[in-house]
């Protein structure tokens, strides 16, 4: 009974692959998985490489790629592999919440590697955006920037909750406030060049959430200091500064810090004023929350 068994079993597996076989010029992706499926990771590598160059790096295919690499001890390769799965789709999770614990693994490491760089890139190309007065597609970039910095395998470093802070900015600002120019002492404008950078220290598994949906906070009662330069020289200059406030869930100022520093004694005085600031507050999935606010300002006499 276990002969006619096994030999069922080899009868299964040899249908299997003499089929992927007669159909691997055209590379079906099902063949690749059914070979996977079989242990015959040669083959489905094989039929892997024959799919059309436009779908060669779509998240499936590159997924099962890094599969068979793995089981086939290409550790070098598979890495490679992952990592253009990364890059291509940073949200990607497995279909398979049982997936091989070593893929899981390679996976984990890998977002947790690039997602900040990612996100920064993608930051940075939504500022450019946000300067060519191009709202909509900013907008729509700002807004993944904020869906992958809270990804659980970076979402609690520095890097990632300052990238949050200046994209909540650059949101607001652009849902409040669609003409863009320079402003006086007494306005605020929520943008900054950079974030500050900083390890990834916090790593978590790589699972589905549901969406987050973030609402920065804002302003009741921002009112800036008037400048008084004290002397002509400084008259004649111009700064540009920021600080950083943090809100609380009441919409009062908990803390706030020079950012970028300009006149000495005007920082002093605003941040004296800052701390009474009072908000909407910020809120996740509409319940209130704590959140940082970066306001940048510039100084100088017209």
């Amino acid at each position: 009974m276990r002969v006619v068994l096994y030999r069922t079993v080899q009868a299964v597996v040899a249908f299997l692959l003499l089929t992927a076989s007669s159909n691997a010029a055209e590379g079906s992706l099902d063949d690749a998985k059914k070979l996977y499926a079989a242990a015959s990771f040669e083959n489905s590598l094989a039929a892997l490489a024959q799919i059309d160059v436009a779908a060669n790096k779509s998240p499936e295919v590159l997924e099962y790629k890094a599969l068979c690499l793995l089981a086939l001890g290409r550790v070098a390769e598979a890495q490679s592999v992952v990592d253009t799965l990364v890059s291509t789709a940073p949200s990607f999770v497995p279909a398979d919440d049982d997936g091989p614990p070593r893929f899981v693994a390679v996976l984990n490491e890998t977002r947790r590697r690039l997602l900040p760089q990612i996100a920064k890139r993608l930051f940075n190309d939504a500022r450019d955006q946000f300067h060519a007065r191009n709202q909509g597609g900013a907008k729509e970039q700002f807004e993944q920037v904020l869906r992958l910095t809270d990804d659980g395998v970076w979402r609690e470093t520095n890097d990632a909750g300052d990238l949050r802070t200046l994209a909540s900015g650059f949101l607001e600002l652009l849902n409040s406030a669609p003409r863009i120019g320079d402003q006086s002492p007494s306005r605020a404008v929520d943008s900054v060049p950079t974030a500050a950078s900083s390890s990834p220290k916090v790593a978590g598994p790589v699972v589905e959430r549901p969406k987050t949906e973030l609402q920065p906070p804002i302003p009741i009662e921002q009112s800036m200091p008037k400048w008084r330069p004290t002397d002509a020289v400084m008259a004649q200059r111009r700064f540009s500064g920021a600080v950083r406030v943090r809100i609380g869930k009441d919409g009062h100022v908990i803390d706030a810090a020079i950012a970028v520093a300009t006149d000495p004694d005007y920082d002093k005085q605003l941040l004296e004023v800052a701390r009474s600031w009072r908000y909407i507050p910020g809120q996740r999935n509409g319940e209130p929350i704590e959140m940082e606010k970066l306001v940048t300002f510039s100084l100088r006499i017209y």
